[in-house]
């Protein structure tokens, strides 16, 4: 549980930037916070079936390969 609570908070902290950028309803941030939530349990299922299917460590290796591949990428053309 703690760890939703983090990907809660993180969620919280960008509703005021999402207000300023986006501009919604304010009735419409429920809608915001449970499309992320849902998007997490979704992503979550997910990736606890692949390391299932080709296992915990090489799951762990590669969702740790994949930003330090692309972050060099993105520097460069942004």
């Amino acid at each position: 549980m703690s760890v939703w609570r983090q990907v809660q908070g993180a969620v919280d902290v960008a509703l005021p930037t999402i207000e300023h950028d986006c501009r919604p309803v304010r009735r419409c941030w429920s809608w915001v916070v449970a499309g992320y939530g849902l998007a997490y349990a979704v992503l979550l299922v997910l990736g606890g079936r692949l390391g299932d299917l080709i296992g915990r460590r090489r799951l762990f290796l590669a969702g740790m390969a994949a930003p330090v591949l692309t972050s060099p990428a993105c520097g460069q053309w942004s």
